[in-house]
C-alpha cells in the first residue's frame, strides 16, 4: 500500500512538471495612419500609390503602417477629392485623420 501511494505521488509530481512556455511577440514600432468618417467607396492613395478603401483603416480593426517621414495622403470618392494632405509621421505614432464628407 505504501509503495502504491509513493508511486502515485511520484507520478502526480512528474505529471505536474512541464517545459516552460516560450513565445515571441513582434511589436510594430512603425508609425501608422487611421481614417475616421471615410465612406466605403472612398479610395486611399499614399505618395501616389493606390492603397485601397480608406474605411478599412479605421484605427479599430486595422491601421496603415508606414515608414517614418513625410507622406502625401489623397482620399477620393467617385472622382471627387475629399482630402489631400501632407503629413509627417514620427516614431510609434498613430495619426488619425478625419475624412470630410
Amino acid at each position: 500500500m505504501r509503495k502504491t501511494v509513493t508511486s502515485l505521488l511520484f507520478m502526480l509530481g512528474l505529471a505536474a512538471c512541464s517545459y516552460p512556455q516560450v513565445g515571441v511577440k513582434t511589436v510594430e514600432t512603425r508609425p501608422a495612419l487611421a481614417f475616421t468618417n471615410a465612406s466605403p467607396t472612398a479610395q486611399l492613395s499614399i505618395d501616389g500609390v493606390y492603397i485601397g478603401q480608406a474605411a478599412l483603416y479605421d484605427g479599430k480593426k486595422q491601421t496603415l503602417q508606414l515608414d517614418r517621414g513625410t507622406h502625401k495622403v489623397l482620399v477620393e470618392d467617385r472622382g471627387r477629392i475629399l482630402l489631400e494632405q501632407t503629413v509627417y509621421l514620427g516614431d510609434e505614432v498613430t495619426k488619425t485623420i478625419a475624412v470630410p464628407n
